[in-house]
């Protein structure tokens, strides 16, 4: 655990270095900005739309661009000479976005919205976050290029947004219960109104699901990609 959190710690120096969290910062304040010129009748609605895309489609997008900086700089074939395990290394990716997700998201609230539900909001972004972030590891460890991971991750990410247009009424699907943005999203009503307490575990449960699922899959195909070509079997 301590070297989860110091290495969490360093990639966080890491981001800052590199202007990740300036990015965070410019487009919190574009958000921001944006909502103030919301009517009040479509402002919890457009507010739900604009917090999950934070987690969502920022973190998959800045974890993509930093494995391939990373790669770019030959850190992956240092790195794993140390004791440092890839399950090690994929928690402090998870973690350091996360927390950079879940205080822009609250900033972006927080100067909207006088009032919401804490636990629902920071639950949703924490795990969305969570799933979305290892979605974008997994694409950037399969390409060599940010050109290649900008051409292929918003087609992927769209599939994932989809649910999104439930949200307006205009199209519903029993299959969208089953992805990940949709129990991102149904936390993220849960900030505005009440949330049934099966809906919010059912909710929990299937970001979990998706979660843990992801993460082996990254662990194995982190092995794969990175450090076979870097002639490490770790």
């Amino acid at each position: 655990m301590k070297r989860i959190l110091l290495l969490t710690v360093s990639d966080m120096r890491f981001q800052f270095q590199h202007g990740f969290y300036y990015a965070y910062l410019f487009m919190t304040i574009i958000y921001v900005g944006m909502l103030k010129y919301v009517p009040a009748d479509y402002l919890d609605v457009v507010t739900i739309v604009v917090v999950f895309s934070d987690p969502s489609f920022l973190g998959a997008f800045f974890v993509g661009g930093i494995v391939l900086l990373e790669k770019s700089q030959g850190v992956y074939d240092a790195l794993f000479v140390t004791p440092l395990s890839v399950g090690e290394f994929l928690m402090s990716k998870v973690l350091s976005l996360s927390i950079i997700s879940l205080v822009s998201s609250g900033a972006i609230l927080l100067m909207v919205h006088s009032t919401f539900d804490v636990i629902p909001f920071v639950v949703g972004i924490l795990l969305s976050s969570i799933v979305f972030t290892l979605i974008g590891l997994l694409l950037a460890v399969r390409v060599n290029t940010v050109n290649q991971f900008l051409l292929t991750s918003p087609l992927v990410l769209m599939v994932f947004f989809v649910p999104v247009v439930g949200l307006f009424g205009w199209w519903d699907s029993c299959f969208f219960k089953w992805l990940p943005s949709y129990a991102g999203l149904l936390l993220m009503e849960g900030t505005f109104q009440e949330l049934k307490i099966v809906e919010f575990f059912l909710a929990v449960f299937i970001l979990l699901l998706w979660a843990v699922g992801l993460y082996l899959w990254a662990k194995r195909d982190f092995h794969k990609y990175i450090l076979a070509t870097a002639g490490d079997e770790k």
